[in-house]
C-alpha cells in the first residue's frame, strides 16, 4: 500500500498552507465565476473543485488571495507550489495535514527545527512491506 508520505512528500511543507485555511477571514464564499482574475489565477489548481469546497475553505484560500500581492517573489511561488500540492490532496490527506500542522503548532517554537529533521528523516526511509507476509515466513 503507497503511503501518503510516499505519494506525496511534500504534505508537511503545504502544512502552513493549512495553517492559512485554518484563519477566518471576513470576505463571503464565492463561486468560481465570482472570483477575480488575480484571484482565478492563484487559485487555478482548485478550480475543478472549487464550487465543492466548503464555505470556510473557500474563504481560506481567498484570504490567502488577498496577502499574496505584498509577498516577495520566492513566498509567492512557493505559496502557488502548495496550492497546486494541495490541491492534488485527497479529502483524507487535507485532513491529515491539518492534523499534522494542528499538532505541530503546539510543539514549543525552540524545538521546532529538531521535529522537521525528524520528519525528514522519517520521509526518506524506506517503509517495510507491509500486507501478505507469506513470501517473508520460512517453509516448514
Amino acid at each position: 500500500m503507497v503511503t501518503m508520505r510516499k505519494k506525496n512528500p511534500q504534505i508537511w511543507y503545504i502544512a502552513a498552507l493549512c495553517g492559512l485555511l485554518l484563519v477566518p477571514t471576513v470576505s463571503r464564499a464565492e463561486k468560481w465565476d465570482d472570483l477575480t482574475p488575480l484571484q482565478q489565477q492563484l487559485l487555478a489548481p482548485l478550480a475543478q473543485g472549487w464550487n465543492k469546497l466548503e464555505k470556510t475553505e473557500q474563504k481560506s484560500f481567498i484570504g490567502i488571495t488577498s496577502a499574496y500581492p505584498q509577498l516577495p517573489p520566492d513566498k509567492q511561488q512557493r505559496l502557488r507550489e502548495q496550492i497546486s500540492t494541495w490541491a492534488t490532496l485527497t479529502p483524507e490527506q487535507r485532513h491529515r495535514a491539518r492534523e499534522k500542522f494542528t499538532a505541530f503548532s503546539k510543539v514549543p517554537a525552540e524545538r521546532r527545527n529538531a521535529v522537521k529533521q525528524i520528519v525528514r528523516e522519517q520521509e526518506t526511509r524506506p517503509e517495510p512491506p507491509q500486507g501478505n507476509t507469506e513470501s517473508s515466513q520460512k517453509p516448514d
